[in-house]
């Protein structure tokens, strides 16, 4: 009778749960005036939310649950403020023309899915039916017509709050010691002896006169192969320590000696530097990305075996300017800081738009 009873219980709380899952799913989440605002349309809406959060935070579901409910939360506001201003557009007597939707969709198939197959493909998949992704459209148009109503586009922003703006936030145009940098990068896919004699034989190259920038967009596997290595100004904190430290203190013009990456599993990385010979003289060991941990110095030089790890990348490096820390003038920051502060008026006028709907409109979540 026990083992009966506690099936039950097992059964009738399986059955209650079902019952709350499909009650989320498809109830009503909030009314908005006459409008009806379901808890699928928010899953919906935040349904690209919840899949980033469900793959990161799928061994703390604690913190999913709270991340999953700050993004339904979020989608729910954005769907009562559409409702509001779809509400509002009709009330004026806004009217959108079949043609003017129709362009949209076109243009929508012509930039994100490239044809109407994959387009029904797409919606099938999110379970979307073409109707309601032509309503959608519709919705957007006229979201996107009433902001401009609301929110002018044309604001200006004075001379006097760009340089009140930069005066009161002044450490923020400070910059450190910069470096025009290019590096080559080898990833190890043979053996670490033929890896190093390529790179080796690219690095005499170079010092014969050969453009490192040139020898870059032959040989790097790096990010910036096409640009021949050049990573631009960079500060220190752009590079990982052990390549920064070297990096900085080369000087202008001069190519590197080689330097090479190895794993430290879950505790970093080594940086080695090898001399003309193919030896290693120095292995530094970092945490990601930047705090240093230990040194080892072998002046006779190294044997692979010697090392603590197995090399992985292998680098040469180029300083082509060095700038000392400064503070970037108003004059080079101006047009920065006046998009900053057009993005924050049209942000605060936005706010203060949608507060009036809602001050006006009956709104009840659920």
């Amino acid at each position: 009778m026990r083992i009966t009873g506690w099936l039950l219980a097992m059964v009738l709380c399986i059955a209650v749960c079902a019952f709350a899952e499909q009650r989320f799913s498809n109830g009503i989440a909030a009314i908005a005036n006459d409008s009806i605002i379901t808890w699928q349309e928010v899953r919906q809406e935040s349904a690209d939310a919840l899949e980033l959060y469900e793959r990161t935070f799928y061994n703390r579901p604690n913190e999913l649950e709270q991340k999953r409910l700050a993004a339904m939360t979020e989608a729910l506001d954005r769907l009562i403020d559409r409702q509001l201003v779809l509400q509002e557009f009709k009330t004026l007597g806004g009217v959108i023309q079949d043609s003017y939707i129709d362009d949209s969709i076109r243009d929508k198939i012509r930039e994100r899915y490239g044809d109407r197959v994959t387009l029904t493909k797409t919606l099938m998949a999110q379970g979307i039916n073409q109707e309601t992704f032509r309503q959608r459209t519709r919705d957007e148009i006229i979201f996107s017509i009433m902001r401009r109503k609301n929110i002018t586009e044309s604001l200006l922003i004075s001379p006097a709050k760009i340089e009140h703006n930069y005066e009161t936030n002044l450490p923020t145009y400070k910059l450190g010691d910069q470096i025009k940098l290019r590096m080559l990068v080898i990833n190890r896919t043979a053996t670490v002896e033929d890896s190093f004699r390529l790179v080796s034989e690219i690095r005499t190259k170079i010092e014969g006169g050969a453009s490192f920038g040139e020898m870059a967009v032959l040989y790097s596997e790096g990010p910036y192969k096409k640009d021949g290595g050049l990573w631009g100004l960079v500060g220190e904190k752009k590079l990982l320590k052990g390549l920064s430290e070297i990096a900085f203190n080369l000087p202008t013009g001069k190519c590197s000696q080689v330097v090479c990456r190895a794993a430290a599993g879950d505790e970093g990385y080594w940086i080695y530097q090898y001399n003309p010979a193919g030896k290693v003289t120095v292995a530094r060991k970092y945490t990601e990305p930047h705090v240093f941990l230990e040194e080892k110095t072998f002046p006779k030089g190294a044997d692979l075996e010697d090392l603590p790890a197995l090399p992985a990348e292998f680098y040469l490096m180029l300083v082509e300017e060095k700038q000392s820390a400064r503070t970037r003038p108003l004059e080079e920051v101006r047009d920065e800081i006046e998009r900053d502060l057009l993005v924050q008026e049209r942000a605060r006028l936005e706010k203060k738009w949608i507060e009036r709907l809602r001050s006006k409109a009956f709104v009840r979540s659920f």
